[in-house]
C-alpha cells in the first residue's frame, strides 16, 4: 500500500492506483512514468505518461494487430513525434488501468496511429496523451514511490 493510497482514497480524488515504472523498456536512459495499459481488452502494453502529448500514441502494428485501424473517426491527421512528421488516424479505444491498489480504470481514449510508409520500422514508444485521455481523469503522481493515482472528475 503507497502512503498516500489512504487519504487520496478517503477524500474521493483517486479510486486507484498503480506502481509505475520510471525507465521505457529500451529507453533506459531517460526517467518517465510508464504504466501498463491495457487496449481494446486485447493489449496489455507500456505507455509513458506525457502532458505534452496532445492525444495518445500507439505503435501502428499493435493498433493493427487489434483491428483499430477501420474504427477511425478522421480519415487523416498530422502530429510530430519527437521532431518527425507523421500522418496517421485517430481512433476511440477503450482501455483499462489494472491497479495495484484499489480499483480499476475503464474508460475511452483517441489514439493517433501513424501510418507508416513502406518500409519503415516505428521505434517510439506508446503514450497515454493529454487531450487524448489525461484531461479526463483525476491524476496525480508520488515519484518517492513510483506510484501513479487515478481517479474520475
Amino acid at each position: 500500500m503507497a502512503t498516500f493510497d489512504f487519504s487520496l482514497f478517503d477524500c474521493g480524488f483517486a479510486f486507484g492506483s498503480v506502481t509505475y515504472i520510471d525507465r521505457y523498456p529500451g529507453d533506459e536512459q531517460n526517467a518517465r512514468i510508464v504504466v501498463s495499459v491495457t487496449i481494446a481488452g486485447g493489449h496489455t502494453t507500456p505507455m509513458i505518461v506525457d502532458t505534452a502529448t496532445p492525444w495518445c500514441i500507439l505503435d501502428p502494428e499493435i493498433a493493427e494487430a487489434l483491428g483499430l485501424m477501420a474504427d477511425s473517426y478522421a480519415p487523416s491527421r498530422r502530429l510530430t513525434i519527437r521532431g518527425t512528421p507523421y500522418q496517421g488516424m485517430l481512433v476511440r479505444v477503450p482501455i483499462t488501468i489494472q491497479p495495484t491498489n484499489g480499483g480499476q480504470l475503464a474508460a475511452e481514449a483517441t489514439f493517433f496511429i501513424p501510418t507508416l510508409e513502406p518500409g519503415d520500422v516505428w521505434s517510439h514508444p506508446n503514450f497515454l496523451g493529454l487531450d487524448g485521455f489525461l484531461n479526463h481523469i483525476r491524476f496525480a503522481v508520488d515519484a518517492q514511490e513510483n506510484t501513479f493515482y487515478f481517479g474520475r472528475p
